[in-house]
């Protein structure tokens, strides 16, 4: 599946002529439509989807969403474009696909453009970096989980470092894994002078001295008060010998202890704890390896290596850690960050050439500007008129993004590389910091720790559900029913009995029914028909739309607010069945009934608000209003 989505305003469209696949135009898919702040949708169904069509409408509706809550767009348009792949599905398939997808969409405003029609459409992309997005979707056997209801959220870091990676392997790069763990000399060998003061920002690795422990006969004795009888201080001594030389890997050791000694894992931990304190004191010993802190450290011995292996040019790209010993974690810097970075290996290559590499790079993240900036304080491992900053306008200021340049030969020659080789590196936090608008590195990289909670009304809506429900599949199955048939008798006059369901359940034979006790009073009082939308941060339970003034403030509640899906009797029946069905289960006898008056409080009606929706709607004092008069009950006999 490959989408493209632009970010209209306006957008519109008319239907012009149909081909032969074309589906008849109707109110879920019109024949023409002016809108205003649109996410368009442009989208091809491609041969591999026809076999996973639930899975990628799954898929692409989940990725849809994403964009389409980080835009804040009003609408949603799906349009068929078959011009986005050369190995389309077939029609009748692709269509399904669609379709599902428009499925999944419910609870959004879209419009469905018609499928085999030719179209004429005016758009106006927004410009903003996000307003032009491009994805490719492949679903394959064993991927997807069938049950699984929709996509989770994805990390902006995680997800910007594949969108670079797409760019990267668009414009023709070919990547690289580079360890992360780099050795000190390499750092001298591309700094020259200035390595020591690198060197203060880098982590050195350190291991744990194996201390040489020995096996003294107060230590022996001190085992057989462990191990009565233990005979077995040759094969200990052979053991320790071995784990000092380094043979046998520590998480191991005690494993094959209990085994070469012939005890149980609880001896072996009490003599490792008891007999030998050495373990227990080893102190780490400094090595002379160091965590990755710039991308560059690893191009200088990966090129040395390809140069012998492949033909010029090499054009490679890495996306990685690197670790930088900060003062501190603040709003600007982090101890861990991604770095985006590319070398380009060939001798007729200009600083020109490197910054219109630098642009494209960008432009596929959706930034059409970015300024260059020769710094006055060159790194010693560029050439000093190559050494520029890359910046990006952001916010009515410039911020820098990335640094490009070439290698500088006397650091080339450390690794015999006599070709002119370029770079150009991103920080990768810096510019999702750009798409975010986001203003702290913290937060942005690890929300768990820095961010306070905070839900859109549409993530609001989606945690909202029915607390408890039928399990075993005939009353699930009947609860539709059910609530069809007490809605359909809502107005019937009291004192009234209505039956909702008689048949069998649990190996049981069980009649529902729906009453109302006031004489000369509706079956159901008013709020019983409420549905549930969030708007605002505030729960609401709101009559039926058709009863509802567009332009009071429940007017705005409904085109305004995000839809639950959830009416107030759809939840009361399934938890007056759930209810039932536990007693039958437990062997209980009927009957069984429960009568409402006026609800104030979601668990009168069943419904389940997560606490931590509750905590977001308490710290901000938003409103939890789901109550109203009721006066009915239901009732089961078994």
């Amino acid at each position: 599946m490959r989408l493209l989505f632009i970010h209209s305003d306006p957008f519109s469209y008319r239907v012009t002529e149909k081909t032969q696949f074309a589906e008849a135009v109707s109110d879920e898919t019109p024949e023409s439509a002016e809108l205003r702040n649109a996410l368009v949708v442009f989208i091809a169904a491609e041969k591999p989807d026809e076999a996973y069509a639930e899975e990628v409408a799954e898929r692409v509706s989940g990725e849809i969403v994403q964009v389409h809550r980080k835009l804040g767009s009003e609408w949603i348009v799906l349009y068929p474009y078959a011009h986005l792949s050369n190995n389309l599905a077939a029609p009748a398939a692709g269509l399904k696909i669609i379709r599902g997808i428009h499925e999944k969409l419910a609870g959004f405003q879209v419009v469905r453009c018609p499928f085999g029609w030719y179209k004429a459409f005016h758009i106006a992309g927004k410009g903003h970096p996000l307003s032009e997005l491009s994805r490719m979707i492949e679903i394959r056997g064993g991927e997807v989980d069938r049950s699984l209801r929709g996509w989770g959220r994805e990390h902006p870091v995680a997800a910007l470092c594949q969108r670079f990676r797409e760019a990267f392997l668009s414009l023709g790069l070919d990547e690289a894994i580079n360890p992360a763990i780099v050795e000190e000399r390499h750092v001298y060998m591309q700094y020259g002078q200035e390595a020591p003061l690198i060197l203060d920002r880098v982590y050195y690795l350190a291991g744990l001295d194996r201390a040489d422990i020995g096996l003294s006969r107060e230590k022996e004795e001190a085992i057989r008060g462990i191990v009565p009888g233990f005979d077995g201080a040759d094969e200990l001594r052979a053991l320790l010998r071995e784990y000092k030389e380094a043979a046998i890997e520590a998480d191991d050791f005690l494993e094959e202890m209990a085994r070469r000694l012939r005890i149980t894992g609880d001896q072996a931990g009490d003599i490792l704890e008891k007999v030998f304190p050495e373990f227990r004191e080893l102190k780490p010993a400094p090595t002379k390896k160091t965590l990755r802190s710039h991308m560059t450290t690893n191009w200088f011995p990966v090129l040395r290596e390809l140069q012998k292996k492949r033909p010029l040019p090499i054009r490679l790209f890495s996306v990685g850690s690197r670790f930088r010993r900060e003062q501190r974690q603040d709003p600007h810097h982090l101890f861990e960050s991604t770095s985006a970075s590319v070398v380009a290996m060939d001798g007729g290559l200009t600083m020109d050439d490197g910054k219109k590499l630098t642009r494209e790079i960008l432009k596929k993240l959706g930034f059409r500007k970015c300024s260059f900036r020769v710094k006055e304080t060159a790194s010693r491992y560029y050439v000093p008129e190559t050494d520029t900053e890359v910046f990006i306008g952001c916010g009515g200021k410039d911020v820098e993004v990335g640094n490009l340049g070439f290698y500088s030969p006397a650091a080339l020659k450390n690794y015999d590389i006599e070709v002119p080789v370029f770079n150009v590196g991103f920080g990768v936090e810096r510019v999702a910091m750009i798409l975010a608008g986001a203003g702290d590195l913290r937060a942005l990289v690890y929300p768990q720790f820095y961010e306070e909670a905070s839900f859109t009304d549409e993530e609001i809506a989606a945690l909202l559900r029915t607390e408890r429900e039928p399990q075993g599949e005939v009353l699930r199955n009947a609860v539709g029913a059910m609530v069809r048939g007490a809605v359909e008798a809502r107005n019937t006059v009291g004192p009234v009995e209505v039956e909702l369901y008689a048949g069998a359940a649990c190996g049981r034979d069980v009649r529902f029914v729906v009453f109302n006790w006031d004489e000369g009073k509706p079956l159901m009082s008013m709020a019983a028909l409420n549905t549930v939308l969030v708007h605002d941060g505030n729960i609401y339970g709101v009559p039926p739309k058709h009863d509802v003034r567009m332009g009071d403030k429940l007017g705005e509640v409904y085109e305004k607010g995000a839809a639950t899906g959830l009416t107030f009797i759809d939840m009361m029946v399934k938890g007056f069945a759930a209810e039932v069905e536990r007693r039958m289960a437990a062997g209980e006898k009927g009957p069984y009934e429960e009568r409402w008056k006026i609800a104030k409080r979601p668990n009168q009606i069943n419904l389940a608000i997560p606490s931590v929706v509750y905590d977001y709607i308490e710290g901000r004092r938003r409103n939890i209003r789901v109550g109203g008069p009721l006066f009915f009950g239901l009732k089961a006999d078994w």
